[in-house]
């Protein structure tokens, strides 16, 4: 039985609900139709943006990009990825300065070592 064949026995077995539903889970992977957006997997939504497909997913999670989650894989709008998100300026943490205090007196132990009490000239 040939690939096709058993594609058409398999819907045959089905009622009509179940092949919408089914339908609607295999839509993102069917080929493009007028009027429809193409969907990009996280692979292809990082190669366009120039990110590893880890961050991109992570900002989808967060709703820094729009993207549609379809299954367990999210699924980015090709024709909104083209805008850039809103660029965010870095801080740049300055380490911190240290200061270093002018010792105009000698602590107590050193001046016993020395020999020299506190107050005698």
């Amino acid at each position: 039985m040939t690939g096709h064949h058993l594609g058409a026995a398999l819907l045959t077995a089905l009622d009509d609900e179940t092949i919408r539903a089914l339908a609607e889970r295999l839509r993102p992977y069917l080929a493009e139709e007028p009027g429809h957006r193409p969907l990009l997997t996280p692979a292809q939504a990082a190669e366009r943006l120039r990110l590893h497909p880890k961050t991109v997913v992570r900002m989808a999670r967060d709703g820094r990009l729009p993207a549609v989650k379809i299954g367990t894989g999210w699924r980015f709008d090709a024709n909104r990825l083209d805008i850039a998100p809103p660029m965010r300026r870095a801080m740049i943490a300055r380490p911190p300065v240290r200061r270093h205090l002018a010792v105009t007196a000698e602590p107590a132990s050193v001046a016993a070592i020395r020999g020299r009490e506190r107050g005698a000239a």
